[in-house]
């Protein structure tokens, strides 16, 4: 078997690839491990309305669950910050359906997708990329690797893995579990979800999502605590797990014949740990570079490396924006982490970063941050809470 292009792996980048080369006339199998697309089922299912227009995906009521236009941040001693935006800012979205629905839009541009085919190796030809060993072999002029987090295929190529940040993520629904209408929450805590949060997010009319990720301890007995102290609960339903990327991109994302995207390639926020947005963002220039490559014949590390070139100058001062405040945050003890918010608070600035976001961006977080680390009120906050030495160090991860 033989095709332009092979992608291994149906997630939303490897779909998202698929579409934009199908599209275009080039012929593409997707090729995914597991039976049915969007299982098993990640992530919370937020996404922002900008970021659903960049990734090419229109609003289908068939995915759309909730709309969303706020949330409450609580420190670790449960002291909240409440943020109401003006305008809807994300939808809940059930994602076997959104990836079943980007699985169909690739489908209708022409690309094939083949379930249940798990690629064990790369076929090589004088050094390149040049196909995938599975269940069948299937030569192709180059592959996209889309595999997911673990990166076996790309240590294979001899390209690095998603490294540091890795974390375990759970996820559950809770019935009976009530949430403010519109309104999303992520807790704080080093012994709640050391290295990001936990949080609780709607789900349907009584119903919650919740989870969390963490570097350390037990991720299902954290989100058994967790659902017990929210909601005062100790039944559940089956969690999904997954692994959580928040160390930013890895440092190759080419090769001879192959491009990676997605969680393989580290193409995920480092504040969120969501990659659908961003991940997807950079599936298109990849798709971009392969149409080049094809029409050029060319597929050398060379002529590759454009992609890499493409995604740093869009996006790479994003990742290192987010980075740098995942990084000062995990760097947080509890307790500071306590002054922090009841300063705040005490400060009145509430209104202050309410405008923040709604004003800015969900997925390309730079300015926001910016913003927060230049705004008066929040520099005598920040420096009251952390010192001047720490607020330096962080302002300096933003050239400020």
């Amino acid at each position: 078997m033989r095709t332009e292009v092979a992608v291994v792996g149906g997630g939303p980048a490897g779909l998202i690839a698929a579409r934009e080369l199908a599209s275009k006339g080039v012929q593409v199998k997707v090729f995914e491990e597991h039976p049915e697309i969007g299982t098993p089922n990640h992530c919370a299912g937020i996404l922002s309305v900008e970021g659903l227009k960049r990734i090419g995906v229109e609003l289908d009521l068939k995915f759309l669950r909730h709309e969303i236009n706020g949330g409450t941040a609580f420190a670790p001693d449960g002291t909240g910050i409440r943020i109401t935006g003006s305008r809807t800012r994300a939808y809940i979205v059930d994602r076997a359906i959104f990836d079943r629905h980007l699985a169909e839009t690739a489908r209708d541009a022409g690309a094939e997708i083949e379930r249940n085919h798990r690629i064990l190796d790369f076929i090589y030809e004088d050094g390149r990329v040049a196909g995938i060993r599975g269940d069948l072999d299937v030569e192709a002029s180059m592959v996209i690797d889309a595999e997911g987090a673990s990166g076996v295929l790309a240590r294979k190529a001899g390209l690095p893995r998603p490294g540091g940040g890795v974390l375990a993520g759970i996820n559950a629904n809770v019935t009976d579990a009530q949430l403010e209408p519109g309104m999303v929450e992520v807790w704080f805590g080093e012994g709640l979800a050391d290295g990001l949060f936990a949080w609780a997010v709607p789900a349907g009319e009584d119903e919650a999502r919740c989870g969390l990720a963490t570097g350390k301890g037990d991720a299902l007995e954290l989100l058994r605590g967790f659902i017990k102290n929210r909601f005062g609960l100790t039944e559940f339903g089956e969690p999904a797990r997954w692994p959580v990327l928040t160390g930013g991109p890895v440092d190759k994302t080419h090769g001879d014949g192959l491009l990676l995207v997605g969680d393989v390639a580290g193409h995920t926020k480092p504040t969120t740990g969501g990659g659908v947005i961003l991940g997807g963002m950079c599936a298109m220039m990849a798709a971009e570079t392969a149409i080049q490559a094809l029409e050029e014949e060319d597929y050398s590390a060379g002529f590759l490396g454009r992609y890499d070139e493409r995604w740093r100058e869009a996006l790479g001062g994003e990742f290192s924006s987010m980075l740098g405040m995942r990084r000062f945050l995990n760097s947080l003890p509890d307790p500071r982490m306590n002054r922090i918010f009841a300063s705040v608070k005490s400060a009145g600035l509430e209104a202050t970063l309410e405008t923040f976001i709604d004003e800015g961006d969900m997925d390309l977080q730079s300015g926001v941050l910016r913003k927060a680390l230049t705004h008066p009120g929040m520099l005598r906050v920040m420096t009251s809470s952390l010192g001047r030495l720490a607020l330096g160090e962080l302002r300096g991860l933003f050239n400020l």
